[in-house]
């Protein structure tokens, strides 16, 4: 359930960031070729603490879910070299 939760925020979050970047992208290339400095500015100004707050949101989110995703060979290769390191010791 809260795998599943996170992953949706996650999710979100990465389409938050994408959007909101190439809006900001779009829109002060918009601004550059109509040689208006102000509006590049206010795009950014405005834009900004959206976009980058939903990138960290998404990459605090890709660490937590880090700890969900533990393959089968993963998990069999730890328990397999604790074996072995007990049979070398006994």
């Amino acid at each position: 359930m809260l795998e599943k939760c996170i992953s949706t925020i996650f999710r979100i979050s990465v389409v938050a960031f994408l959007l909101g970047g190439l809006a900001i992208v779009a829109l002060q290339g918009g601004g550059l070729i109509a040689g208006n400095g102000e509006f590049v500015t206010h795009i950014e100004e405005l834009l900004a603490p959206w976009a980058y707050g939903s990138a960290g949101v998404a990459g605090l989110l890709a660490f937590a879910l880090s700890y969900f995703h533990r393959s089968a060979d993963e998990s069999s290769s730890t328990e397999d070299s604790a074996r072995t390191a007990t049979a070398e010791h006994a």
